[in-house]
C-alpha cells in the first residue's frame, strides 16, 4: 500500500494532480477552499487529490463527508488514513489478498489493478511500484518493535495486533 500512495502523491496528503494549472490555486490555497466551502464542486472538479490521488467522484465525496464529520480538513493525512481504511473495507477480496500476499509485487499488484484501477497497468507501472513497495518494506517491516505512530483510534489496535503477529 505505502508504494502505490507513494507512486500516487508522493504521500503528499495535499498534492492535487494538476490543481495550479485548473484552478489556478496552489494545492495549500485548494484545500482550504474545499475545506471552507468556497469551493463548492470539489467531488466533480476532475482534480484528483490526496494520499491515493481520489478522483472518481463518489470517492471524493466520501473523503469529503469523512472530513467534514471529523470537523478537519480535507487534507489532513489522518482523515485520508481512516477514509482509506474505510474504503478498503468494502473491498473485502483486496483486504484478504493482501493479508495474504507473499511477496512486495503480490500486494502491490491487488492495490494496484484491484482498487486503485488506474488507466496505466503496465508491466513498467507494476514493477516501479513493487521497488516502492520494497523501499517501504524494508525500512518499516523489519523491524522487531512497532514504532508510536499517531493512527485513528478507530483501527489502530486492530493494525497493531496484525504487525506483532507479522513480527
Amino acid at each position: 500500500m505505502m508504494g502505490n500512495l507513494f507512486a500516487e502523491s508522493s504521500l503528499n496528503p495535499i498534492l492535487g494532480n494538476n490543481v495550479k494549472k485548473k484552478t489556478g490555486l496552489t494545492n495549500e490555497q485548494y484545500t482550504a477552499a474545499v475545506d471552507s466551502g468556497k469551493n463548492d464542486n470539489f467531488v466533480n472538479d476532475g482534480i484528483a487529490y490526496g494520499l491515493a490521488q481520489w478522483y472518481y467522484h463518489t470517492r471524493k465525496k466520501g473523503l469529503l463527508e469523512k472530513a467534514r464529520s471529523s470537523n478537519k480538513s480535507i487534507g489532513d493525512i489522518n482523515v485520508q488514513l481512516e477514509y482509506l481504511w474505510i474504503e478498503l473495507q468494502s473491498y473485502k477480496t483486496v483486504l484478504n489478498a493482501l493479508y495474504q500476499a507473499k511477496s512486495i509485487r503480490e500486494a502491490s499488484d491487488v492495490v494496484l489493478v484491484r482498487f486503485e484501477k488506474p488507466a496505466n497497468q503496465s508491466e513498467a507501472v507494476k514493477k516501479m511500484r513493487e521497488k516502492y513497495g520494497q523501499k517501504y518494506y524494508d525500512k518499516y517491516a523489519q523491524k522487531k518493535e512497532i514504532v508510536n505512530v499517531k493512527l485513528p483510534k478507530k483501527f489502530a489496535k486492530e493494525i497493531k495486533n496484525k504487525l506483532e503477529k507479522l513480527l
